[in-house]
């Protein structure tokens, strides 16, 4: 397995577990995410309706976005890990 590949898996884990504290701990969060799932199956409903090359851009549209959201996601938490050292570096820690 490469350095990447772990770094990926690592990354992963981490994320999906503070994911998942930061909903047990916030309830408006938790109501949120399952109000996304509710449109969610409302959207898959009217998809059904549409036709197919019209499906099928709106079906890219919503996968696209929840790949590009995996991107800053990861962006996101590893720019943190990095704020954080240098943050504990200007402190005098490490």
């Amino acid at each position: 397995m490469e350095y990447e590949e772990i770094m990926d898996m690592i990354v992963g884990e981490l994320t999906q577990r503070a994911l998942s504290r930061q909903r047990e701990e916030d309830e408006n969060l938790d109501q949120l995410i399952l109000r996304q799932a509710e449109l969610r199956a409302s959207i898959e409903r009217y998809l059904e309706k549409f036709n197919e090359p019209d499906r099928q851009i709106f079906q890219e549209y919503l996968e696209l976005n929840l790949e590009v959201w995996g991107f800053q996601e990861k962006h996101l938490y590893l720019q943190g890990a990095l704020d954080c050292v240098r943050l504990l570096k200007d402190l005098g820690v490490l």
